[in-house]
């Protein structure tokens, strides 16, 4: 039941060989300092978005060159980046997605595994984009978001299928519930027809 720092087996096999040793059960616990030194952070990324964008806000092409610090060695960076690699669309439908992808290895320790692996830095960087998107075409943050959401039976760029998708809901409940007023053809939108609402 752990993720993150307990994906690497570091102070595990001390505590072991400690026990077998004394024959008596053994705690290892790390210094402020010994933390600071041999425990892993987060991976650092440098992300390049280019985007192909219609006049009405249908993105239609993504080029993505992504690069993830994995460190002065290697121990779970190119995982993290084949799962940021599966999710660099986000939650949208954008029909043709190229990504380069490049795990580094810098003078730096050792990333490793946390929350998101991988697809916390698309995520980011994909809604940023979207922001910057809505302001060349002209459109509200919320109504590019719902534009390009996908809808059940849209092939993501990995070829997964997206099912039970209530992506449009969510967006729709949360503005709700920030005070936020959606016009009439985002609040029509849902999650199977995507003929409804600004997307038609």
């Amino acid at each position: 039941g752990g993720f993150g720092g307990k994906v690497d087996v570091i102070t595990e096999p001390i505590a072991a060989l400690a026990a077998m040793k004394t024959g008596r059960p053994v705690k290892y616990i790390y210094s402020r300092a010994e933390e600071m030194q041999v425990s892993s952070p987060r991976g650092a990324w440098r992300l390049k978005y280019k985007d192909g964008v219609m006049k009405d806000g249908r993105i239609v092409a993504r080029q993505i060159t992504s690069y993830a610090d994995a460190g002065a060695y290697n121990r779970h960076t190119p995982y993290a980046v084949t799962k940021h690699a599966a999710n660099v669309a986000g939650p949208y439908t954008i029909p043709n997605v190229h990504i380069d992808a490049h795990c580094v290895f810098t003078n730096r320790t050792p990333s490793s595994a946390f929350r998101g692996f991988g697809v916390t830095m698309a995520s980011f960087a994909i809604e940023l984009q979207m922001d910057k998107i809505a302001a060349t075409v002209g459109l509200d943050p919320w109504a590019i978001r719902f534009i390009n959401a996908y809808r059940n039976g849209d092939v993501r760029p990995h070829r997964k299928v997206a099912e039970d998708v209530t992506f449009i809901e969510t967006m729709q409940a949360a503005a709700k519930l920030a005070g936020h007023d959606l016009p009439e053809n985002l609040l029509t939108m849902n999650s199977w027809d995507r003929n409804g609402g600004q997307h038609g």
